[in-house]
């Protein structure tokens, strides 16, 4: 739990601040991660203020002195470096886990049929279908997001783009399988091996494993996120 950081942002304390105190706390929060290398003179010298004033917002702040604030702001920046740290593994994780090379055939088909194109995601991956949507009319593809089976009918001449993490969701298997028999292609974004990416012309895929916690899936989808963002800059490159 962050002891100093928090009051930083918040400033809720229990009596007015007055200026001084205001620029050191302005200082501390703009500094915050080269603080526990900095004496309390150069503080004082840079906020412009004084010994006496670093003392006073730092009872300010329910610390005893300005030492007792300064080891408190240490253990604050190692906590957020080792948060960063964590956040940062986790996502070379999920790249390492993404077959790159893969999106290039789905791109190149994409950008050849780019004014006849669906998009189909269930719950969290229907989020990043809709997400995807409004990308590719930024580069002036109009893809429909649809979410019926019965909407295939009007657009038979459609390529459909199965978004799916999984690729065992039964609708996104029924929604294939309706596809094929409308003489649709049927391209992907999802799981190496999966159902899906076997029924897919084409398939940008994955080998990033279902987020289990008590039992329940939890739907991830930075990794999805992560290859429309690559299927939206390879387009873009296209056009340029």
């Amino acid at each position: 739990m962050y002891r100093v950081i928090h009051q930083l942002k918040e400033r809720n304390f229990d009596r007015p601040v007055t200026r001084s105190e205001k620029a050191v706390l302005d200082y501390l929060e703009e500094h915050f991660q080269s603080i526990p290398y900095e004496t309390v003179i150069k503080i004082a010298q840079e906020s412009y203020t004084s010994q006496a004033t670093i003392n006073r917002t730092s009872k300010l702040l329910g610390f005893d002195g300005f030492s007792d604030l300064k080891y408190a702001i240490k253990e604050d920046v190692e906590h957020i470096k080792s948060k960063s740290t964590r956040h940062i593994r986790n996502t070379e994780d999920i790249l390492s886990k993404i077959d790159f090379e893969s999106a290039n055939d789905l791109v190149n088909f994409l950008y050849r049929n780019r004014h006849h194109l669906l998009l189909f995601g269930l719950g969290a991956s229907h989020v990043s279908a809709q997400y995807m949507a409004r990308q590719l009319l930024y580069l002036g593809i109009p893809a429909i997001v649809v979410s019926e089976l019965q909407m295939l009918e009007k657009f038979k001449d459609y390529s459909i783009l199965i978004l799916s993490s999984s690729g065992e969701t039964q609708r996104g298997l029924q929604l294939m399988h309706d596809a094929k028999k409308a003489k649709m292609n049927v391209l992907s974004i999802t799981k190496k091996d999966s159902s899906i990416m076997e029924g897919s012309l084409f398939s940008f895929h994955h080998d990033v494993s279902i987020d289990k916690m008590e039992g329940i899936s939890r739907e991830q989808q930075l990794h999805m996120i992560l290859m429309i963002n690559e299927v939206i800059n390879q387009l873009k490159r296209e056009y340029d």
